[in-house]
Parts: C-alpha cells; structure tokens; sequence
C-alpha cells in the first residue's frame, strides 16, 4: 500500500497545531496558518437531464435527537463523520451538535439551516434523507476518505442528480 502524501502532511502539521487548538480560547490563527490542504481536481458541473431530485446537506451538525448520537463538537479536531436521518423527520427531533456558529437563528427558524419546507414550496422534489456533518472538522484526511465517499453513496441510493449544500 501507497502511503498517502496528503495524509503525511496532515500528520505531520498535527502535533503542532493540537496545543493551539486546545488554548483557551483556541488560537486557530496559527494552528490553521500551515494546514495543509490536499490537491483538488477541477469537477464541471452539468445539469440533470431527467427532473430535479435533490439530496440535501448541511453542515450545521443537524442530528436525529432521538435516535442518533451528537457530534463530538468539543473535539480540539472536530468530528468527521456524518448523520443521514428521514427528510420528514419533524423539527422538534432535529438538533445542531456544532459549537462553531450561533444556533439562535437556527433555533428560532431551523428554514435557514435546513430548508425543507421552503424547497418543496418552491416545487423541489427532495431525497428520501438529509444528510449532515459539522463544518468543523479539521480531521480532513479522514473527511475526505470516508465521510465524503459515505455520503455521496448515500445520496446516490436515494435517487439524488443534484445536490443542495447548506453550510454554516
């Protein structure tokens, strides 16, 4: 097995970057001055032949309060793993297990984090499940090999040709 170049960088920017993180408050400033971000291919958007079916992501660390664990988001590295609940799970059992953004507006109108209602108003038809992780991860090599496969997987077996991402 090949060892991965992204991942050795990441490893090595990590034991510096941990004591920064885990000052108080967080001296993010420095830690992610030499985070090392990994080569990306340039992807061309096309437009669905077929109707729209539309999978959609949020960032906010949304997760099924009553079923399913939050997300570890006091990690000094943040959580790189994802939650997929049902698309028409009601509000009440949906919550947000991410420290990096105010929930009031969130809270107050969960429309802005996860559109559902107004998606559907506007003639979308949505997949079968949301799907969602928390923005703060800086445990990239693991997002990108797992979690970002898993979730397009999902989407995919939803039937999805477009996808709606919702970040915080």
């Amino acid at each position: 097995m090949q060892p991965n170049p992204y991942r050795s960088a990441w490893a090595a920017w990590l034991p510096d970057a941990l004591p920064l993180l885990a000052q108080n408050p967080p001296d993010y400033s420095a830690a992610l001055r030499t985070f090392p971000k990994p080569e990306r291919a340039g992807a061309a958007a096309a437009l669905p032949n077929e109707p729209l079916r539309l999978a959609l992501l949020t960032s906010s660390g949304a997760y099924w309060s009553r079923r399913q664990a939050a997300f570890a988001a006091s990690s000094l590295i943040g959580d790189s793993t994802h939650r997929v609940m049902p698309i028409n799970l009601p509000q009440d059992e949906i919550a947000f297990a991410q420290e990096h953004f105010d929930h009031t507006a969130a809270l107050a109108d969960p429309e802005t984090i996860v559109p559902r209602v107004t998606l559907r108003e506007a003639g979308v038809q949505l997949t079968d499940h949301l799907i969602s992780w928390t923005g703060y991860c800086l445990d990239w090599p693991a997002f990108i090999e797992q979690t970002i496969p898993q979730m397009i997987a999902q989407a995919r077996a939803d039937g999805a040709n477009a996808a709606l991402v919702v970040p915080v």
